[in-house]
């Protein structure tokens, strides 16, 4: 599998709606910025001195901007992702990648007023990274339905087997792993295994 993200990046790419407006925070080297056309920001403006070429801004998240149409929060943790979301101001659509916790991203977009809209995945790093589009609205989806991505598994991605069943292999392990013990953990690891399952 690929380890340099490209394929990630091709993702969001090949995701991101348009908008007069597109901010990708945090844009590291300015890849996909530069794809679409994008502000590419950084807290650290020693970071921007050594990057190609721009627009860059200096920013912590999105404040600097009274309008957001899409905004691009791309590997960083879902804790962090939802606080630049939280801060303001609110985008039109949020293009969302969380490298830690697509889990925790999920049900914290739902709280938020979130409604998940599209998904998909990417191979990265001996795993799948996860992208999520997401719009201000009410979320349907609810429990592990939310948590593991009713658009994704709902959806016909090429990848999704692949992502299941890799799932499901770490489960297995780590059943087995804690067997005789943990048992309030292992049953709510039993569930998950039973819901993948039969997706």
């Amino acid at each position: 599998m690929h380890r340099d993200g490209r394929d990630r990046r091709a993702l969001l790419v090949s995701m991101c709606p348009l908008g007069d407006v597109v901010v990708d925070v945090g844009a590291d080297h300015g890849h996909v910025a530069r794809s679409l056309g994008a502000i590419a920001t950084e807290r650290a403006p020693e970071r921007i001195a050594v990057r190609g070429e721009g627009p860059w801004v200096v920013a912590d998240g999105l404040r600097p901007f009274r309008r957001v149409d899409v905004a691009v929060i791309a590997g960083m943790g879902a804790h962090t992702i939802l606080g630049i979301l939280a801060a303001g101001p609110r985008p039109a659509r949020a293009l969302l990648h969380a490298q830690d916790d697509p889990p925790t991203l999920r049900l914290g977009l739902a709280a938020a007023g979130w409604r998940i809209e599209r998904e998909g995945l990417a191979r990265e790093a001996g795993r799948f990274a996860e992208v999520i589009l997401a719009a201000p609205g009410a979320e349907t989806a609810e429990g592990l339905e939310l948590e593991y991505g009713p658009r994704l598994l709902g959806g016909d991605d090429p990848l999704l087997q692949l992502h299941l069943r890799q799932l499901l292999g770490w489960l297995d392990g780590v059943l087995e792993q804690t067997r005789g013990r943990d048992v309030a953990r292992r049953a709510d690891w039993e569930v998950r295994r039973a819901f993948l399952a039969g997706v």
